[in-house]
């Protein structure tokens, strides 16, 4: 899949200091060590996210959902969706990766 996001010509991907053409990587096969190396803009991260294993998309997961901050109780759908749905399923593919691993 090709990005191209509205007022972005180029999408900036660096892993362990090197330039990286997005496109060509293979979906899950960003491991975390490779994660926690990356430097990006945010449309570079947004194109990244596909390619990244089970593990980091967990990790990063986590992550975003931490900084987000709530001081009353979900009343919208995106409200909703970061402080219910996604931890459930965060907690789902943790426990469906735990099971596979056995």
């Amino acid at each position: 899949m090709k990005f191209k996001i509205k007022g972005c010509d180029e999408v900036h991907v660096e892993i362990n200091g090197e330039r990286v053409g997005v496109n060509y990587l293979e979906e899950g096969s960003v491991t975390l060590e490779q994660y926690k190396n990356t430097r990006a803009n945010s449309d570079g991260f947004e194109a990244l996210y596909p390619k990244l294993n089970d593990e980091v998309l967990i990790y990063a997961a986590k992550y975003h959902l931490k900084n987000i901050f709530f001081k009353r109780k979900p009343v919208t759908y995106e409200e909703s969706l970061a402080a219910c749905m996604a931890p459930e399923l965060i907690k789902r593919l943790e426990l469906s990766k735990r099971r596979k691993q056995k």
